[in-house]
């Protein structure tokens, strides 16, 4: 079994055939996804997904939600 709390990690797992097992919203709000893993290939998916180019697009999908969400701020504080 593997577990991660990263919604574009457990996408890339999917790509990668791993059959996902569960998946929910901690108490916390977190998201969590839980993978069958019988050959244990997950971890080296992982590290694939960290040097793929779909975690450089996962960051630049962050980045402008930042961008987006001061630009909202801003707005909120000059009304």
């Amino acid at each position: 079994m593997f577990e991660t709390n990263d919604i574009a990690l457990a996408a890339f797992l999917l790509l990668r055939g791993l059959a996902l097992d569960s998946c929910g919203i901690e108490p916390t709000g977190r998201y969590f996804f839980n993978f069958k893993d019988p050959e244990e290939k997950a971890s080296n998916c992982a590290i694939e997904f960290l040097n793929s180019e779909c975690s450089s697009f996962d960051n630049q999908m962050r980045n402008l939600r930042k961008i987006l969400n001061r630009k909202m701020k801003r707005k909120e504080l000059a009304l």
